[in-house]
């Protein structure tokens, strides 16, 4: 017989921490939703959460897009089946959008915003960062919060071309 700490206990029971084996994913084309096995009972228009993108992007809560209930936590979506996490994998990439910044080609400011035109390894993008505290530095990773709210990463600034990290001096 064995015994759950109560750290165990509360994780299982109130935060729904699921052991992956006991999940399958489907994804429907033709309502685009995701669909949840779990212990082989299904739930449907389940919406992924990623709470920490960056931190720890394999930690996934699956909660239900008409009641906003948590269903269950993945704490490591790389322990699914290999089909499920193709399926998850499609979901969340539609889901969140973040591009990788490959290169800095010119940032301005305008008086109001910064505009940061770069490319990404989603193509070239224009956007536009309300100010400095807008931008975060992970260890040798940035991560940059655009006026609209979305996130773009550098892995590696150490990585980047000269003058790329020239250009990045201006809103660090």
């Amino acid at each position: 017989m064995t015994f759950m700490t109560s750290v165990e206990y509360y994780a299982k029971m109130f935060l729904k921490v699921t052991d992956p084996s006991m999940v399958k994913i489907d994804y429907d084309n033709s309502n685009d939703t995701l669909i949840l096995y779990l212990n082989g009972v299904a739930c449907r228009d389940v919406d992924p959460i990623k709470p920490f993108p960056l931190s720890n992007p394999n930690y996934v809560i699956f909660r239900s897009k008409s009641s906003g209930e948590d269903i269950c936590i993945i704490p490591d979506i790389r322990m699914l089946d290999e089909n499920s996490l193709k399926n998850l994998e499609y979901a969340i990439n539609k889901k969140y959008f973040i591009p990788i910044i490959m290169k800095i080609n010119e940032i301005t400011y305008t008086g109001e915003f910064f505009i940061c035109d770069v490319k990404t390894n989603k193509g070239d993008r224009l956007f536009k960062v309300r100010s400095r505290r807008n931008v975060f530095r992970l260890g040798n990773a940035i991560v940059i919060f655009d006026s609209d709210e979305n996130l773009y990463l550098i892995e590696n600034y150490k990585n980047l071309d000269r003058k790329s990290k020239e250009e990045l001096m201006k809103i660090m």
